[in-house]
């Protein structure tokens, strides 16, 4: 008998902290929308350490001696991006392709990694890319 009362009082203190983190949460979000806009949108995109190469995505003006017909379009703007510049974190990258998905993004360069188009140098959550 101890035992179900016990159980039946932790029920209640769980329900009743789920209920309250959720008041909070309910509080957190209308102080953001009341402040314009969700934490993502309030908060500044970090800033590159790298400066990336001034160029267009996809241009055909970008082909470089190392790239190879076989290659996509997106593989050449990564090649020259790292041409021009060395030791690029591949976030930095992300730029360049508003309209490709991350993922995406990442299996190509993890693509062109294996096949000794690139080095990859892992530096915190992201790497540094350099020609291999």
């Amino acid at each position: 008998m101890f035992w179900f009362v016990f159980l039946l009082l932790l029920l209640g203190a769980g329900f009743y902290f789920y209920q309250k983190m959720m008041s909070i949460e309910r509080e957190i979000r209308a102080e953001q929308e009341a402040e314009g806009g969700s934490a993502a949108q309030v908060q500044e995109p970090e800033k590159s350490s790298v400066d990336l190469p001034e160029m267009k995505p996809f241009d055909k003006d970008n082909n470089s001696a190392t790239t190879t017909p076989e290659q996509t379009a997106a593989e050449k703007v990564i090649i020259s991006a790292v041409t021009k510049s060395p030791g690029t974190k591949q976030t930095d990258l992300y730029v360049l392709f508003p309209d490709t998905g991350r993922k995406q993004l990442q299996q190509t360069i993890k693509n062109m990694a294996d096949n000794g188009v690139l080095r990859r140098e892992k530096q915190g959550s992201s790497y540094l890319l350099y020609l291999a």
